[in-house]
């Protein structure tokens, strides 16, 4: 009963906030919000009234949030096989998120973030994956940060995203933003940037704050580098991972593991590159890890006054090849964004993939993506893994019951439209035609998804 009152709550809050005025500036990360615009506006309207409250001399209080609700249809979740308790595979759902947050500023050097979060899942009687779906409330950012001109120093409670979030973001797609625990020092240069953390992964939990971190460390440096004026940029990174609860093949047990990469990418006018790789190694156990992943993906500008693109993407991540040779070759995918979206719990290790794709912006306010993954095993001596790296097939006791390496075709229609600066809608649809390897190991049925989402940030 609770959950309903406060999304009632949550409902009518926001309806009287969307009448109040619209807002720009806002960025996925809150924390990078820019409305500067504001800081000396003594004539401010409407939502612009709760940036940049003075509390004294250069002083400053922000407010800002987010209101999202999601309403979701699967027939046949995850292939068909889902688990004894739970009362149907195809299933309708809501996804109901509202965060809050505010920034003060106190001089120039000094500004302090705090952030709210309240996930709730409705209308399914299923078990719930609260790491996922439900977070009744949470203190989901709380940081401190000192600036100076080149450098920036922030402690506590943070979201964390890097290049095209393969290795770690903030998890925009499921219900529950993924954060972060640590220390952050940020080297600004003039076409460029360093950056230093040393974290842990928050651990959302169901009920109200009641979340966890330093379970597990992640150690590293990400630096970009602009060249040709930005139109060419260069991303290299090294991490360290250190977990004692990690799994592989349902073999449990400590790791110790190093990622080191790069990423070059382009921003042109007509033909644009991303290649990206990232190799790496360390302990597991007492098996020595070698693993790896790639990406190469080319599109082209083929209607300009309409964005319309086509491109074509390939990925290549390793999975075990051997159970007896002393190595494992499962890649880890640490804290990656879910590269095929939703519709099935599958993550980019162990896996080969072919996608082109076509995206365009028939009017001015709707963006719309078309995409196909062909999809297969790298290795048929490994599972496949959900995007947080947890083996979902296949089951401990069939671990090398099926050669068989073909995954099947998922094809994906996105769309979003952006009504006003504040107010966005979005239209998704995926269907994944199986291949053999998910009807060798359970129930294998295709999957149809269907999502509505409608956001309202200030």
């Amino acid at each position: 009963m609770t959950k309903y009152i406060i999304y009632l709550a949550t409902l009518i809050a926001s309806l009287i906030a969307y009448n109040s005025g619209a807002q720009n500036k806002i960025s996925w990360v809150r924390y990078d919000d820019d409305f500067t615009v504001l800081r000396k506006d003594s004539l401010k309207k409407g939502l612009d009234q709760l940036k940049y409250i003075p509390l004294g001399k250069n002083h400053f209080i922000s407010f800002g949030g987010e209101w999202r609700e999601q309403v979701q249809h699967y027939n046949h979740l995850n292939f068909g096989d889902v688990p004894p308790t739970y009362s149907d595979a195809t299933i309708s759902q809501l996804w109901h998120r509202l965060m809050i947050h505010t920034d003060i500023e106190l001089g120039s050097h000094f500004r302090f973030f705090m952030q709210l979060s309240n996930t709730a899942r409705f209308f399914n009687d299923n078990p719930m994956v609260p790491e996922i779906e439900e977070n009744q409330l949470s203190l989901h950012q709380a940081f401190g940060e000192l600036k100076f001109n080149n450098w920036n120093f922030r402690l506590g409670h943070q979201e964390l995203f890097y290049g095209n979030h393969r290795l770690i973001t903030f998890r925009e797609g499921p219900n529950t933003r993924q954060a972060f625990d640590g220390l952050l020092v940020k080297r600004k240069f003039k076409n460029g940037s360093l950056d230093f953390f040393a974290v842990s992964k928050v651990i959302s939990k169901q009920y109200v704050f009641d979340d966890e971190s330093m379970h597990d460390g992640l150690l590293g440096i990400y630096g970009t580098q602009f060249y040709a004026n930005r139109k060419l940029g260069l991303d290299y990174f090294l991490v360290n991972f250190q977990s004692r609860d990690q799994k592989y093949n349902y073999q449990s047990g400590y790791e110790n593991r190093q990622t080191c990469g790069i990423r070059l990418f382009s921003n042109l006018k007509i033909v644009n590159f991303e290649l990206e790789g990232a190799y790496q190694t360390g302990k597991f156990n007492d098996l020595t890890i070698e693993a790896y992943s790639v990406l190469a993906d080319v599109n082209i500008t083929v209607l300009p006054a309409k964005k319309g693109i086509i491109g074509l993407a390939v990925s290549l991540a390793s999975g075990d090849k051997d159970s007896t040779d002393g190595k494992l070759n499962t890649y880890n995918l640490l804290y990656a964004k879910p590269a095929y979206g939703l519709v099935a719990p599958i993550g980019a290790t162990n896996m080969v993939s072919l996608s082109p794709y076509v995206k365009i912006n028939p009017v001015q306010k709707l963006n719309v993506l078309a995409q196909v993954f062909f999809m297969g095993r790298n290795s048929n001596q490994d599972g496949t893994y959900s995007p947080g790296m947890v083996q979902n097939r296949p089951k401990p006791n069939a671990l090398f019951i099926t050669n068989k390496k073909t995954l099947g075709q998922l094809y994906v229609l996105e769309t979003n439209y952006q009504q006003t600066k504040n107010v966005s809608f979005a239209l998704d649809a995926s269907y994944f035609d199986i291949g053999s390897y998910p009807k060798a190991t359970g129930v294998g049925k295709d999957i149809l998804y269907l999502s509505f989402k409608s956001a309202f940030r200030f």
